[in-house]
């Protein structure tokens, strides 16, 4: 690993260690994904906060290391994760590289541990959710071999 990307790591992991607090296991490897215990854990993250705008950060517990999967600021984590894990578990459009990624083929079994981070702009110090978001997908882009999920659009209305 060359120094760049090391001091990379080392910048991604303080801010994951610094927001642990503010994160919950929503997918236990090998188990079914229950929506309901995920949008409770959201629902129980984002509740404990207040705030108007959040960065959520999925993280995947690989054999060697966690690794960023999805980031993204959201106004609403609650009402944007219920549409995330349905379109997760339906797999289909726009949502079939999350499937793949995240769930074993043709189950609707998580692959790895996942872990969610629903960080108000409270607890981010002087940066907005949305340059939250931009430092943390760099860092992700520059240290981690794998790409990170697309965002995905909420349907409209």
């Amino acid at each position: 690993m060359s120094g760049q990307i090391a001091r990379t790591r080392a910048e991604f992991d303080a801010w994951l260690s610094t927001h642990r607090p503010r994160s919950a296991v929503i997918a236990v490897r090998a188990e079914p994904l229950d929506r309901r215990a995920v949008l409770a854990r959201v629902a129980s993250l984002t509740g404990a906060q207040r705030d108007d705008a959040y960065v959520t950060l999925l993280l995947e517990r690989r054999p060697v290391e966690d690794t960023p999967a999805f980031v993204e600021a959201t106004r609403e984590p609650l009402r944007r994760w219920a549409t995330l894990v349905d379109g997760l578990l339906a797999g289909e459009g726009a949502f079939a590289r999350w499937r793949t990624r995240l769930l074993f083929e043709g189950k609707t079994t998580s692959r790895f541990d996942l872990r969610l981070y629903v960080v108000g702009e409270g607890a981010l110090g002087e940066a907005t959710a949305d340059e939250t978001v931009e430092a943390l997908a760099t860092w992700a882009r520059a240290a981690f071999p794998l790409r990170l999920l697309d965002p995905v659009a909420p349907p409209k209305r």
